[in-house]
C-alpha cells in the first residue's frame, strides 16, 4: 500500500510541477497572439474537455484506468510539445485540444482508480485523506512550479516549456507502474448528461436552488475565467516575467489559505456575501483604474474573497439540495459554470482586440458590481416579503 500511494502521490506532484503555467498567457502575447486569438484557444481548451466529458467516463469504466491517466499525460506532453516546435497561433490551439483532452479523461478518473486500490485494501474508509494529502500535494508543486518559473524564465520559453515536459514524463512513469486493481467505484460521467436533464428539472422547481446555482456559477465563472488572465494583466502593467511567475504563485497561495479558513464564514448572510461580491468588483475597477505594478496586490485580496465566496456557497447550495438530487443539480451548477466560463473567455478576448485588456478587466468588472447589487436587492426584496407575509 505506501508503494501505491508514493506512485500516486508522485503522479499528482508532477502532474502540477509545470513551470509554463503562470506564464503561458503572455508567452502567447510574446509570440504575437491578439486578445481574440488567446480567448479562442482558452475557450477551446474548456469546450473540449466539456465534450469529452461523457466519453471519457465511458471509456475510463470500461478500459484500466491507469492506462487512461497514462494516455491523458501523453495527450498533454503531445500538447505541450506542439508548443515547443510550434509556437504560434495554432501550434498553441493544437496544443490545448491535447490538454483539453487530457482534462476530460484525468477528470473522475484518479478518483476512481485511488478508490479501487484502496476498496481493494480494505483501506477505502481511508479514501478522504488520501485524496486530500493528494491535493496538497499538488498545490505544493503549483507553488513551486512558480516559485521555479521566475527563475527558469531567464533561459526563455524554450526552457520552461522543456523543465515542464521532463515532469509531465515523470508523472507518466510514476501512474503507468501501478498495478492494476480490481474495479469498485465508476467516474460517473456517462451519465453526465442524462444529470443534467434531470437536475435542471429539479432546480427550477426551487426558487431557492436556482438562485443559488446561477449566483455561483457566476461567481465561479467570472473568478475562474478572469483567473486566467492575471498574468496578462501583470504583463500589462509591467511586471517583468519572473515578477508575474512569482504573482500566479501568491495567487494559488491566497486562494489556498482561503480554502482553508473559508469554512469559519459559512454562518454569514447571503446578503453579506453579495456585499463582499461587489467590493470585489470595485477592487477589480480600482486595479483596472489604476492599471500599476502595486495593483496586482488588489487581484490578490480579489483572489482570497472570490475562493471564501466559492467554497462557502458550495456549502450553502449543498445543504439545502435534497440528498437525492444533489448529483444531478451539481452537475447543473458545472454546466451553468462552464457556459460562463467560455462566455468570458470570448469577452475578454474581443474586448482586447478591439480596445484593450484594460478595458476588458473595467468592463468584468462592472459586471461584478452589477451582479452584486442585482442579488443584493433581490436578497433585501425577499426579506421585505418573508416579514409582510409573517405580519399577515
Amino acid at each position: 500500500m505506501n508503494s501505491f500511494l508514493s506512485k500516486i502521490y508522485s503522479f499528482k506532484f508532477f502532474d502540477d510541477l509545470v513551470f509554463i503555467y503562470p506564464l503561458y498567457a503572455v508567452m502567447f502575447i510574446d509570440y504575437g497572439l491578439n486578445g481574440l486569438q488567446i480567448s479562442i484557444i482558452l475557450a477551446v481548451w474548456s469546450i473540449t474537455a466539456f465534450i469529452l466529458e461523457v466519453p471519457s467516463g465511458v471509456i475510463a469504466d470500461k478500459y484500466s484506468r491507469k492506462h487512461i491517466l497514462f494516455f491523458a499525460q501523453i495527450a498533454r506532453i503531445i500538447g505541450y510539445t506542439c508548443w515547443l516546435v510550434f509556437p504560434n497561433f495554432y501550434g498553441f490551439l493544437i496544443g490545448f485540444i491535447f490538454w483539453g483532452i487530457k482534462s476530460a479523461f484525468t477528470s473522475g478518473t484518479f478518483e476512481a482508480l485511488v478508490f479501487d486500490e484502496l476498496k481493494q485494501a480494505n483501506k477505502d474508509s481511508e479514501y478522504t485523506k488520501v485524496i486530500g494529502r493528494a491535493k496538497s500535494l499538488a498545490f505544493v508543486a503549483i507553488l513551486l512550479a512558480s516559485l521555479g518559473a521566475s527563475i527558469a524564465i531567464h533561459f526563455g520559453y524554450s526552457f520552461v516549456l522543456a523543465i515542464s515536459l521532463i515532469s509531465l514524463v515523470v508523472s507518466s512513469i510514476s501512474i503507468i507502474i501501478l498495478p492494476k486493481a480490481k474495479r469498485f467505484e465508476s467516474t460517473h460521467e456517462k451519465e453526465y448528461f442524462s444529470r443534467i436533464k434531470q437536475g435542471f428539472s429539479d432546480s427550477v422547481k426551487n426558487p431557492l436552488i436556482f438562485k443559488l446555482i446561477i449566483f455561483i456559477s457566476i461567481a465561479l465563472a467570472l473568478g475562474g475565467a478572469i483567473d486566467e488572465y492575471w498574468s496578462i494583466f501583470g504583463e500589462q502593467v509591467g511586471l517583468a516575467k519572473y515578477a508575474i511567475a512569482i504573482f500566479i504563485g501568491a495567487s494559488s497561495a491566497i486562494q489556498a489559505i482561503a480554502s482553508a479558513i473559508a469554512y469559519r464564514f459559512s454562518n454569514f448572510s447571503n446578503r453579506t456575501f453579495y456585499v463582499v461580491f461587489i467590493l470585489n468588483g470595485i477592487l477589480l475597477l480600482t486595479a483596472s483604474l489604476i492599471f500599476k505594478p502595486a495593483t496586482v496586490l488588489l487581484l490578490l485580496v480579489f483572489s482570497f474573497l472570490f475562493k471564501i465566496i466559492d467554497v462557502v456557497f458550495e456549502g450553502k447550495i449543498q445543504n439545502v439540495i435534497p440528498t437525492a438530487q444533489r448529483a444531478t443539480i451539481s452537475s447543473v451548477k458545472g454546466f451553468f459554470t462552464e457556459i460562463g466560463v467560455t462566455a468570458i473567455y470570448f469577452g475578454v478576448g474581443s474586448l482586447a482586440s478591439l480596445y484593450s485588456y484594460q478595458k476588458s478587466f473595467l468592463l468584468f468588472s462592472w459586471l461584478t458590481i452589477f451582479v452584486g447589487v442585482v442579488y443584493f436587492l433581490f436578497s433585501f426584496r425577499n426579506k421585505l416579503a418573508s416579514k409582510e407575509q409573517n405580519q399577515i
